[in-house]
C-alpha cells in the first residue's frame, strides 16, 4: 500500500472539474507564447490526472449505482480532456519528452477509467480502455509500472486526507478486472406462447439475495430492469447478464410457468425457455442407480409426464449406459431428429410424447 497525502476529499474531488475546464482559457491567452501554453497544458493534464486517480476512492465505500455512474461520467470526461491535451501537443511544438509525458498520463487515465467502467458494469468498455492505454504508451507495460486497484482514504475533520493506494502491474490489474468480468454470465432467456399481459407478470429473483450495493446486487438490479423494459416492449427473447447463482423466474401466480434455474460458475450456460406447452417423456432405461438423469438449467427433472421444452443435460454412468448423449434439446413442433454422439435434437408437438432409448450393459 502506497500512502499519498491529499488535501482534497472524495466528496470534493468533482468540484475541481469546473475550475479545471475553465483553466485552459484563463491560463492561455491568444497572445501567450507557445511554451507558456505548453506549460499550462502540462499542468492542467497533471491536475486532471490527479482528480481521476483520487476519484477511485469512491469505490471503497460500497457506492450505489447512481454514485458509481456519477464517478464514471466524470471519469470519461477527464480521460477525454487528457486525450485532447495530448493530441494538441504537436500544435504547441512540444518536445518528444513532453509529448511522451502526455501520452503516459493519458494511458494511465484510461487504466483508471477501466476500473470505473468495470464498477459501472460496462465490462466491454473496460476492456477497450485497457487496449487504448496499451496503444497510447508502452509505459504501462513496463515491469516497474504500477496502477491503482484500491484507494483508501483516512484523516480527521479539518485535516488533509491521506490516500493509501494498492498498486498492481498491468498484468495483475488486468487479471483482477477479468476476475470481476467473469462474475457475470450471459444467460439467453426466451418466452414462447405467452401474451403481453402474461409477460408483464414476469419477475426475476435470486434465491440467495446478494448484499445490498454489492457487484452482484447491482448486476441483478440491472438485469431485472433490462428484462422488464424488454418485456414491456413485447421482446420475448433476451440475453441477461447475471452473476452465478440459483434464480427463479415467476410468471404471475401460475406455478406451472415458473422456472428455477442455475447460472453456473464456468460451464456452458444453457438457454432458459419459458413455455406454457408441455410434453411426456418415455425414458428407457428408467432412471436407476447408474442413471440416466436429466437436468434442465441445472435442476433435475423428476416429473416425466409434464416436461418443459429446453436443453437438458444427461448424467449417468457412461460405462453402464451405452449410446447416452451429453445433451438433449427438446423443441416444440414438427421436425426431423438430429443425433450425434454427444448431442440430440428432438422435436415434440405440444402435448405429445417423446421416447429416449439408451442401451445398458
Amino acid at each position: 500500500m502506497i500512502p499519498r497525502r491529499r488535501a482534497v476529499s472524495t466528496g470534493a474531488v468533482f468540484l475541481l472539474l469546473t475550475a479545471l475546464q475553465a483553466a485552459p482559457r484563463a491560463a492561455s491567452p491568444a497572445a501567450a507564447p507557445a511554451k507558456d501554453e505548453l506549460k499550462s497544458s502540462l499542468h492542467i493534464a497533471s491536475r486532471w490526472s490527479d482528480v481521476l486517480r483520487e476519484s477511485i476512492a469512491v469505490l471503497d465505500h460500497s457506492p450505489d449505482g447512481a454514485t458509481v455512474w456519477a464517478a464514471l461520467y466524470e471519469g470519461r470526461r477527464i480521460a477525454a480532456e487528457i486525450d485532447r491535451i495530448s493530441a494538441t501537443a504537436v500544435i504547441l511544438e512540444a518536445s518528444e519528452r513532453d509529448r511522451q509525458l502526455l501520452r503516459d498520463m493519458a494511458a494511465e487515465a484510461h487504466l483508471n477509467l477501466a476500473l470505473l467502467e468495470t464498477h459501472g458494469l460496462e465490462f466491454e468498455q473496460a476492456r477497450r480502455e485497457i487496449s487504448q492505454a496499451r496503444m497510447l504508451s508502452d509505459h504501462v507495460s513496463h515491469p516497474d509500472f504500477r496502477t491503482p486497484w484500491v484507494a483508501l482514504q483516512s484523516g480527521e475533520p479539518g485535516q488533509a486526507l491521506i490516500t493509501h493506494y494498492k498498486l498492481l502491474t498491468l498484468a495483475e490489474f488486468e487479471s483482477a478486472l477479468e476476475a470481476v468480468w467473469h462474475r457475470v454470465r450471459r444467460v439467453p432467456i426466451e418466452f414462447n406462447g405467452l401474451d403481453t399481459e402474461t409477460l408483464l407478470q414476469v419477475t426475476l429473483k435470486r434465491d440467495d439475495a446478494p448484499a445490498t450495493g454489492s457487484l452482484e446486487d447491482r448486476l441483478l438490479e440491472q438485469a431485472v430492469i433490462e428484462a422488464q423494459e424488454k418485456l414491456e416492449r413485447g421482446i420475448s427473447r433476451m440475453d441477461l447478464a447475471l452473476p452465478p447463482g440459483l434464480y427463479r423466474i415467476r410468471v404471475g401466480p401460475d406455478e406451472k410457468l415458473s422456472r428455477r434455474f442455475i447460472v453456473p460458475e464456468a460451464t456452458t450456460v444453457d438457454r432458459v425457455v419459458i413455455d406454457r406447452a408441455r410434453f411426456e417423456l418415455k425414458l428407457n432405461p428408467k432412471p436407476g442407480a447408474d442413471g440416466p438423469w436429466l437436468f434442465l438449467n441445472g435442476i433435475e427433472a423428476t416429473d416425466m409426464t409434464s416436461m418443459p421444452y429446453g436443453v437438458y443435460r444427461v448424467k449417468g454412468d457412461r460405462d453402464r449406459l451405452t449410446n447416452m448423449p451429453e445433451i438433449v434439446e427438446f423443441i416444440l413442433g414438427e421436425g426431423i431428429p438430429d443425433k450425434t454422439r454427444t448431442a440430440w435434437t428432438i422435436y415434440v408437438p405440444a402435448g405429445g410424447t417423446s421416447r429416449l432409448q439408451m442401451g445398458r450393459h
